[in-house]
């Protein structure tokens, strides 16, 4: 058994819990004109933050769709374009109740960025639903405690010297 004081207490940041999540949703598009057909959807400008609520990341994005699309029986394109706003709950696994919650930074990265996967006429040609997908990875880092066991080499000595120590194993 050791006594207490073999032990020290270092405080460092670490992750304190991690999540992730693969997300689809479908957006509506509004379009100046009638779509005959659509010629391609892409999404960019990506854009997001984390914020930690309780044992979830809240994490608030924004991107722009553009939708080609033709029109006027396929005589004339234009492009749709449109700013989503998104909010997606992030669950964490095992966040470390050690951690100070004062000083918790959230860090987001996207594993996979909003991507079109399917854009379709709506039945009235008015509008365009396009379904996007994207995931996230998320971790908490702050402060917490670990202790360390130390332990008194086995040929102890008053002082611990690197140089000398240096110089006694290259003489060898």
């Amino acid at each position: 058994m050791h006594s207490r004081d073999e032990y020290r207490e270092i405080i460092t940041d670490a992750v304190c819990g991690r999540g992730s999540k693969y997300s689809q949703h479908t957006y509506t598009i509004h379009t100046a004109n009638r779509p005959t057909t659509i010629g391609g959807c892409w999404v960019m400008n990506h854009s997001c933050e984390g914020v930690l609520i309780g044992e979830t990341v809240e994490v608030r994005g924004r991107f722009d769709t553009n939708v080609w699309y033709s029109y006027n029986d396929n005589s004339e394109t234009a492009v749709a374009k449109d700013t989503v706003s998104y909010v997606e709950q992030i669950n964490l696994q095992g966040l470390d109740p050690n951690c100070s919650l004062d000083d918790l930074s959230v860090h987001v990265k996207v594993k996979q960025e909003p991507n079109c996967v399917d854009a379709t006429i709506v039945d009235d040609h008015s509008e365009i639903l396009v379904r996007v997908e994207i995931e996230w990875l998320v971790e908490v880092i702050g402060p917490t405690k670990v202790w360390v066991l130390t332990m008194t080499p086995s040929h102890k000595k008053d002082s611990f010297d690197v140089e000398s120590s240096l110089l006694e194993e290259s003489s060898l």
